[in-house]
């Protein structure tokens, strides 16, 4: 009987990990990020990527006329910076108080592609002496117990318009 609870834990971790939940991917900071707080970053000195991955995150409450995109060049911020300031409007629960503009693509598909996992490995524990593995791959998750594998769900992405 424990291994079929068992068993039924391990899928409902499975499936809960494989939903896209938006509530659970961003914890809501007390407040917004904005153009000044970006270029306090760059003027610091802060690596790109990680002024990308905190306005990617954060929520935020950024200028985007020509004129504060300007200023936020004159302090130093790169083009990839820049683009995550505009990217940053079509978060879900932003508020839009400046129309978007159509963008302009090209060599890519206006479809979304398929969900992506992140790739992860993590200890878990059963009980106080049992300790096991989950890991998530691109189309892959596998539950382990001390070191034998319990479990493990792959599936293939299905092309669009397939």
């Amino acid at each position: 009987m424990p291994a079929a609870r068992l068993l039924q834990l391990a899928f409902l971790l499975a499936f809960l990990l494989v939903l896209p939940i938006p509530s659970l991917a961003q914890v809501p900071t007390e407040k917004a990020l904005t153009n000044a707080d970006v270029a306090r970053m760059v003027q610091a000195g802060v690596p790109e990527n990680i002024i990308v991955r905190e306005i990617q995150t954060s929520r935020t409450d950024f200028g985007t006329s020509p004129a504060a995109l300007i200023e936020l060049r004159n302090h130093g911020a790169s083009e990839r910076v820049l683009g995550a300031v505009l990217d940053s409007r079509t978060a879900p629960g932003q508020s839009r108080s400046e129309p978007l503009p159509t963008p302009h693509v090209t060599g890519q598909s206006a479809a979304p592609g398929p969900l992506r996992l992140p790739t992860f490995e993590a200890d878990v524990r059963f009980n106080k002496t049992t300790r096991g593995k989950i890991k998530v791959k691109h189309n892959q998750i596998t539950l382990e117990r001390s070191g034998i594998p319990l479990f493990s769900v792959k599936w293939k992405d299905k092309a669009p318009g397939k």
